[in-house]
């Protein structure tokens, strides 16, 4: 039997949740749910973790003083390079590198890592760590055949506790093939813990980065790169409302859905439905998953993003079994650990099953205050008002509801920061003082709009000061949409052609308070924050019921303490989930006859006036709009039974077991008319108040096709 105490490498088989200090928080966790979930059916591809003694024996082993001849100089810090690299030990050196070290000052912070990284990437493994990976990874080629790609993940002692997130501060390394590659990779893993994001968390966190050990994962990679991955929230990642389960899904390997460089297909999965065993999915949202990450078309073990087709990006990334399938792992997952869960999930394009790869506590929600309601809200009337002059320059999803604005600060990449901050730091060095600095000449003050392609932990000091984060990239489970959250400030993700549409050093207010679309407003608008106090334990004689329009904000909404919704407007949900006149789907074969071949079908006939004045570049136009908006389905009339179906499932999900009364569609003509196509077969009525509305429409013979 093994001496967990002294072992350098345990498998999976042989630790659990309680095993953080000797595997780190990923290795206890992936040994966790293969002990105990893969019984249950919880599929999870196996592995093994060198333990934090290997990682305090690379440090404290002697090190020969040719080993650190290649390691570079410090930029701005002279004599740190040499002060470090005359230690006897890794551990010396590391702790000559962070000796006096200023958290604060990002320069400064980026500067000594950097050194860090190196020097460690430069040192020796002990050849008894060596030996231990070695025999590791040939023991789990013997178990899948052949020489296996494996995942090579970064696991530290302090990471992913329901404290403090530490996901993605640290490295990992996908379809890594081979002893000396996981060797390397293993060295680079380590000096991952001294990364900027990483050191700087940590000192943040009243943690020192010297006395943290990082263990190292090896596991079989799952061939997500010739199907899909993405990640799980056993509840609702914005609200944290507890009753679903919120799905992320894009093709390939799941970095890009992780970084928020693609924008993933989005589901929501009601718990207590599927465990009755009903199709519990109750709301899907297309994504563009525009490109993927793929193992290398060059050989090798490196990764490649490649764009992905126009078909694939119309088509849904999971079925329906298979969403319902990864739902009863998260909650298999959520009952095991008797709390809310972070997961992440691939799928083997070979062997087609779906793997859990990842899973830890969420951190976010867990650290809320449940009887408190904060609300952002803008002036009454003002953003309708906004719209109407014209001045939306940007919309996104939002993440969360908040509101901020500020002075647009926009980077193409972190690096371009540091060089920056660089420039101006000699300035003040040479006796200019940073008031006297013009604001265009200035990096990123607090308060400033943080506005980029797409975000990484890199960004993360910078991110901390920020009204406002746009990303031109990404999800509601992005690194951008995580960070928000744990930082709590507003931000828009997935908002395409941000760095195109603001300028530098416009003035904006983004709101993420008028539902699931986010607004960029220019110029600086005045918004409130208001905190209520709940008392949930007091009982109320008069029952109160919301009036409920969105169902995007359904599971915000239900957690107001009321005791259902007494009137659910189906007509909103035409509007903000459908969006494309009813008929106009019905018919949409005829209306492509007609663009074609200028045939009027007898099914159109009533409708011949309206038609024949449209342009065909107006046609045109408007059958495309309606066909991006259908993109997933080659029936349209499904779209409509689809959005209206999830639409309702949503907002019964949401306040359940509370009773929700939905009322049918009472849409007037003109409001009909806002719809894609509607202008087609609406009228023009003088009074829609008193018009071809309600009960009267449903029976009418030009409308009951669509009824």
């Amino acid at each position: 039997m093994t001496d967990r105490s002294s072992a350098l490498l345990l498998w999976f088989s042989q630790v659990g949740k309680d095993d953080a200090d000797l595997v780190g928080g990923k290795g206890a966790s992936l040994g966790e749910l293969y002990r105990e979930l893969v019984p249950k059916g919880v599929r999870v591809p196996n592995g093994f973790t060198t333990t934090a003694l290997s990682y305090w024996r690379f440090l404290e082993a002697e090190v020969g003083r040719d080993a650190w001849l290649e390691v570079p100089e410090a930029d701005g810090l002279p004599g740190l390079r040499s002060r470090a690299t005359r230690a006897a030990t890794l551990a010396d050196a590391l702790a000559a590198c962070f000796e006096d070290a200023v958290a604060s000052d990002h320069l400064e912070m980026h500067a000594r890592t950097k050194l860090a990284r190196d020097i460690v990437v430069e040192t020796p493994m002990p050849s008894d760590v060596e030996a231990a990976l070695r025999e590791g990874y040939l023991e789990l080629c013997d178990e899948y055949g052949g020489e296996v790609d494996v995942a090579v993940r970064s696991s530290a002692t302090v990471e992913d506790s329901e404290e403090a997130s530490f996901a993605g501060q640290c490295e990992s390394y996908l379809n890594v093939n081979g002893e000396d590659s996981v060797l390397r990779r293993w060295k680079e893993c380590c000096a991952s813990l001294f990364t900027e994001r990483a050191v700087s968390y940590q000192l943040t966190k009243d943690l020192d980065p010297l006395e943290a050990s990082l263990a190292v994962v090896v596991m079989k990679m799952v061939r997500s790169d010739l199907a899909t991955s993405g990640v799980m929230f056993t509840l609702d990642p914005d609200s944290g409302h507890r009753g679903v389960i919120h799905i992320s899904s894009s093709y390939g390997l799941g970095e890009l859905v992780v970084q928020g460089s693609v924008s993933p297909d989005h589901f929501t999965v009601w718990k207590e439905g599927l465990e009755r065993g009903y199709s519990a999915i109750v709301h899907r949202h297309l994504g563009a998953k525009d490109h993927h990450m793929v193992y290398s078309t060059q050989g090798g073990t490196s990764t490649e993003s490649i764009d992905t087709s126009s078909a694939r990006r119309r088509q849904w990334s999971l079925t329906r079994e298979e969403i319902s399938q990864l739902a009863r792992m998260a909650l298999e997952v959520e009952r095991h650990y008797g709390q809310p869960m972070d997961i992440e999930w691939a799928k083997d394009g070979r062997s087609q099953d779906l793997f859990i790869v990842q899973a830890r506590p969420e951190t976010v929600h867990a650290r809320a205050k449940a009887s408190e309601i904060v609300r952002y809200s803008l002036p009454p009337g003002l953003a309708g008002q906004l719209a109407a002059d014209g001045r939306i320059l940007a919309e996104g999803q939002a993440v969360g509801t908040r509101i901020g604005s500020g002075l647009v600060r926009m980077y193409k990449s972190y690096e371009e920061v540091i060089l920056k901050k660089r420039a101006l730091r000699e300035r003040i060095a040479a006796g200019e003082r940073l008031e006297d600095v013009p604001a265009p000449e200035r990096v990123f003050d607090p308060g400033d709009v943080l506005v980029t392609e797409m975000t990484t932990p890199d960004w993360e000091p910078l991110m901390k000061d920020a009204s406002l984060i746009v990303t031109e990239k990404g999800g509601r489970t992005s690194h951008a949409a995580i960070i928000a959250r744990e930082f709590g400030i507003p931000a828009i993700v997935g908002c395409e052609d941000a760095t195109k549409k603001l300028r530098p050093l416009q003035q904006v207010t983004g709101t993420c308070a008028e539902g699931a679309v986010a607004l960029v407003f220019d110029g600086l608008h005045p918004f409130e924050v208001e905190r209520t106090e709940i008392d949930a334990s007091i009982e109320l004689e008069t029952k109160i019921k919301l009036n409920v329009g969105f169902p995007a904000k359904a599971l915000t909404d239900s957690q107001l303490p009321v005791d259902g919704v007494g009137l659910a407007r189906l007509e909103f949900i035409l509007t903000s989930e459908v969006g494309v006149h009813p008929l106009a789907l019905l018919y949409r074969h005829e209306l492509q006859d007609f663009l074609e071949k200028g045939v009027v079908a007898p099914e159109l006939e009533r409708c011949r006036e309206p038609l024949e004045a449209e342009s065909e570049e107006e046609l045109r136009g408007l059958l495309g709009a309606s066909d991006r908006r259908t993109a997933a389905y080659a029936d349209k009339r499904q779209f409509f039974v689809d959005r209206v179906m999830e639409g309702v499932g949503l907002i019964c999900a949401a306040f359940h077991p509370r009773p929700v009364l939905v009322r049918l569609s009472d849409l007037k003509s003109n409001e009909y008319r806002e719809l894609l196509g509607g202008r087609l077969f609406e009228p023009v009525e003088e009074d829609p108040m008193i018009a071809w509305r309600g009960a009267s429409r449903y029976v009418a013979p030009d409308f009951l096709p669509a009824f």
